[in-house]
């Protein structure tokens, strides 16, 4: 009776099984022609981007593309360039820089006429030019634009055009800048790669074989490679830091409360506390100053989103000659950067007190603890509304390790933990992250507040103005790591967890000695050890940056910090 009976039930979960299999097997067929008919689409916006900037003469285009940002704007407004050649120029090094990184999903069709009507209006009597009159951006792929794609690398969310653009993008377009390009981006937008089964993989500009970070890692492939002047990127645990980081380009996460999300899908909608930010990416911290500067001279975004506070940019507090208290750390008692990584930081260490700081040692508490608490609070649910997304689509080969991930039951993570812990005890740690229930789920958001509560009395009662730390744990990885690394993430997401606004900025690149450092001292204790020191051999020459931090409504005080750095390091 019971071998009938286990016969009977093997013969059900066979029968079920094949029909899963069918059903998902025939819905990636129609999923791999969506995909080639995306694909052409985006050849199309390529061929037309092309045909636009040969309008342009090589001699204009030449000029216009060997402007700094600065040179680009003043050009602008005194009408020695036009909208319409800038535009065609950007589209023409984008072409060039993509080629190198495959870092583009789509040329916006639409700046060409956007630029056209600028300049018809710069002709009219009495016509003021808006502060950004004409300037081209990119714009990571899932900041809302009306008529294109927010994919997230989703191919089911291909051909679903969004009908208004994003608050931040009214706003752009109001001021006069002009989006000619989106980015790509993660499949689900939470990995710190760059690839999903739409538009591939971004490559680093550097070496085809590293990724330029993500989520935001089509904006820093593009910034590094020259093909945009100045981009916005998107930032839920470093989306924005970690790619500037291995590109050498700088950006900065602002507190989610300085900027709207209205209309905006995340990574996963309906996620409390730990909440994504826009903010602005480019080659030197002055143009992200620039850029906020402008979209926060005024009260405008409060009028369109009551939720974000009234508060305008602070030009007093990012002039100030005040002498400021920096906490600084190199490791965070989770998981030990590589050398360079810790050299990084200690060179900008140097740098701030040249320039007259105080820096003090610092750790933020209980840092194992606050990847927990991060890990189950960005994912809310455990990761179902993911996995459920994910397997109705075709699932990118990079993502395979968090997809496995999110797919075990958690009360079979939990069971697995007590006995992986015996031999890699932080894997067995952060099996325990996702939530098994909706108590533990609010317990844990007790927790994040009550962390945020106490890192604000430490940084009080030491008088701590800012926190400069690494940005990640090593130089740009190959293609296959992240996913595996995730544990590497500590750096940037305990600034999400707290919501500060923080930022990335490049300070020196990796030496042979710092080969030869990794080599002898760094110790690959466990397999993520292991992994990185791996990851992080063969990077001679790549950028490395540090991160700087500061609560909320201080995002003024940590540019002053990256700028105060940045001439350190540049001397201009």
């Amino acid at each position: 009776m019971i071998l009938l009976l286990l016969s009977a039930f093997l013969a059900i979960a066979a029968a079920y099984f094949y029909r899963f299999w069918s059903v998902r097997e025939k819905r990636q067929v129609e999923l791999r022609k969506i995909v080639k008919r995306k694909r052409a689409e985006r050849a199309e916006s390529v061929k037309f981007a092309k045909e636009s900037a040969e309008k342009l003469d090589v001699e204009t285009r030449n000029r216009i593309a060997s402007l700094e940002y600065s040179e680009l704007k003043e050009g602008l407004q005194s009408g020695s360039i036009s909208c319409i050649d800038a535009v065609r120029t950007y589209y023409y090094k984008a072409i060039q820089a993509n080629e190198k990184t495959n870092s583009v999903c789509m040329f916006v069709k639409e700046a060409e006429q956007w630029a056209l009507d600028w300049d018809k209006k710069a002709k009219e009597p009495g016509f003021e030019k808006p502060p950004m009159f004409g300037l081209p951006m990119s714009l990571k792929e899932c900041v809302p634009l009306k008529g294109y794609d927010q994919t997230r690398g989703f191919v089911q969310d291909t051909f679903h055009p969004t009908e208004t653009d994003a608050v931040l993008v009214q706003q752009l377009k109001k001021l006069g800048a002009i989006p000619y390009v989106q980015t790509n981006v993660p499949q689900s937008l939470l990995s710190y790669n760059c690839s999903n089964p739409v538009f591939g993989t971004t490559n680093h500009p550097m070496d085809k074989t590293r990724t330029s970070g993500g989520s935001s890692g089509g904006e820093s492939a593009l910034i590094s490679a020259d093909g945009s002047i100045l981009g916005i990127g998107g930032d839920v645990g470093g989306s924005i830091r970690i790619p500037c980081a291995y590109t050498g380009t700088t950006g900065i996460k602002p507190s989610h409360l300085r900027f709207s999300h209205r209309g905006v899908c995340g990574s996963v909608p309906g996620r409390p506390l730990i909440n994504s930010n826009d903010g602005p990416m480019a080659t030197r911290v002055e143009t992200t100053v620039d850029f906020l500067r402008t979209v926060w001279a005024d009260t405008w975004i409060t009028e369109q989103d009551p939720y974000v506070p009234p508060v305008t940019w602070n030009e007093e507090a990012y002039k100030s000659e005040k002498k400021l208290k920096i906490g600084y750390y190199t490791d965070d008692g989770w998981f030990t950067p590589t050398p360079v990584c810790q050299r990084a930081v200690m060179e900008a260490k140097q740098i701030l007190e040249d320039a007259g700081h105080t820096l003090i040692p610092f750790r933020p508490p209980r840092v194992p603890d606050v990847l927990i608490m991060f890990l189950r609070a960005v994912c809310v649910d455990a990761g179902k509304f993911l996995s459920k997304k994910l397997m109705n689509d075709i699932i990118d080969p990079l993502l395979y390790t968090q997809v496995i991930l999110w797919m075990v039951p958690v009360p079979v993570q939990r069971f697995l933990a007590s006995f992986i812990k015996m031999f890699f005890p932080r894997l067995g740690s952060l099996m325990n992250a996702l939530t098994l229930s909706t108590v533990e789920l609010r317990n844990t958001y007790a927790d994040i507040e009550a962390y945020r509560s106490e890192m604000a009395a430490l940084m009080i009662d030491n008088q701590i103005d800012a926190l400069l730390c690494p940005v990640t744990v090593t130089p740009a990885l190959p293609h296959v790591a992240p996913s595996k690394l995730f544990a590497g993430t500590s750096y940037t997401g305990i600034f999400n967890l707290l919501d500060y606004a923080a930022g990335s900025v490049n300070v020196t690149h990796v030496t042979k000695q710092d080969e030869l450092d990794l080599e002898t001292e760094y110790e690959a204790s466990d397999p993520w050890y292991a992994l990185a020191k791996n990851s992080s051999r063969g990077t001679i020459g790549f950028p490395i940056g540090v991160q700087v931090a500061t609560p909320p409504y201080r995002e003024e005080t940590c540019l002053r910090i990256m700028r105060e750095i940045e001439l350190g390091v540049t001397g201009k």
